[in-house]
């Protein structure tokens, strides 16, 4: 016995410092994203700039290039005129065609010049690019081992060997965690980042504008403002997402209704939750799966459904819960989307607590999503009831 808390307490200090080295290098990771990121969407700019430059002078050249050549017919037909045409009339004519053939040289060379900066400017680009995607990978692949490091270790340990001796720790459970940590990637990269970039554009513009043009200045930083309110609550909704505070407190079933009393506020579908038996505390593993199911479900009825009206039914039976979420969307085939739309994601978290999930939908009649899991493993109780 003593041997194996000697072990233990080992583990914990190899995890412990593990973990500090983790969180530090994730962080100067952070730092190095942000970075790069900040430099990718200033070379977008420059490029989109350039663009707008390159089209402009392509065009000039195009104007200059029929000025020389009506300059050069009237070159020619001075020519012919020679001994007629006054001495002031023929040094116009090759004034005027000399002085727009060294402007078409000049407007040449600014163009391939532009050229060649946005193509410097693209290469560069796909380089940051790569930078980008690389660092966001690493930092979800640490994140991953932070979760799994920070974790009760205890628990770990006994997970560890159910998983061994059952070899439940397959390869579905780690691709449905790191599509859950894309998704959050990209939430923060679409909204928050998008909007910190934006802020820093408006901090420079008012900047330029604060000595020139105070008014504009003040409308500048008022919209500044609107922009970080609008970030903060970005960032709060997806902290939240990732686990709600309500789940653990309260419980599943009031987390669930504020979750669709927010959703009927942002979205306007009409939400009704229905729960059938008397509502009792599941393991922490059952109601996340729960709760994270029905999320999913209302975010795919808000993306995808076009519905108007949308139903959440919960059963807590003795061995087990049963969730009916249905919509009066436009549906689709189920046979042909049956891994989009998140489905699959719901599905493995579903069947790795041993439930059943199952998808009904045909274009234009709705969909209804069916799930039900044991409570203590035995699926011999399962019961379904209507809708």
């Amino acid at each position: 016995m003593s041997h194996n808390f000697e072990y233990d307490k080992k583990l914990d200090n190899i995890v412990k410092k593990t973990i500090d080295v983790i969180d530090n290098s994730k962080e100067q990771i952070y730092e190095i994203l942000e970075k790069t990121r900040n430099e990718y969407y200033d070379l977008e700019n420059e490029i989109n700039d350039l663009k707008v430059r390159i089209k402009a002078a392509i065009k000039d050249v195009e104007v200059l290039e029929r000025k020389e050549k009506r300059s050069k017919l009237k070159l020619a037909y001075v020519s012919k005129q020679f001994n007629s045409m006054t001495e002031e009339a023929i040094k116009e004519a090759y004034d005027e065609a000399k002085e727009i053939q060294i402007e078409l040289i000049l407007k040449r060379r600014e163009e391939k010049d532009l050229i060649l900066r946005r193509n410097e400017l693209e290469r560069k680009l796909l380089e940051y690019r790569s930078i980008v995607e690389k660092a966001e990978k690493l930092s979800t692949q640490i994140g991953v081992a932070l979760e799994y490091l920070t974790g009760d270790l205890t628990k770990m340990h006994m997970q560890f060997e159910e998983l061994k001796d059952k070899q439940l720790l397959n390869i579905q459970i780690i691709e449905a965690q790191e599509e859950e940590r894309k998704r959050i990637a990209r939430e923060i990269h679409d909204g928050p980042a998008q909007a910190i970039a934006n802020v820093l554009l408006k901090a420079e513009l008012c900047e330029k504008l604060i000595n020139k043009d105070v008014e504009k200045s003040k409308e500048e930083l008022k919209n500044l403002k609107d922009i970080a309110q609008g970030s903060l609550k970005e960032v709060r909704k997806i902290i939240y997402d990732l686990r709600p505070s309500t789940l653990d407190d309260l419980g599943l079933i009031p987390a669930v209704s504020r979750y669709v009393t927010n959703f009927i506020k942002e979205t306007g579908i009409n939400v009704e939750l229905s729960v059938f038996s008397d509502y009792k505390r599941l393991n922490p593993e059952i109601e996340i799966t729960c709760y994270r199911v029905i999320q999913e479900a209302l975010t795919n009825i808000y993306k995808h459904s076009k519905a108007n009206n949308a139903i959440v039914k919960l059963e807590f039976g003795d061995c087990f819960i049963s969730i009916i979420i249905k919509d009066d969307g436009v549906g689709f085939n189920s046979d042909t989307y049956e891994n989009g739309f998140g489905l699959l994601g719901m599905r493995e978290r579903v069947q790795i607590l041993n439930g059943k999930f199952e998808v009904n939908s045909s274009l234009n009649e709705g969909t209804q999503i069916y799930v039900s899991i044991p409570l203590g493993g035995d699926k011999s109780n399962d019961q379904r009831y209507d809708s």
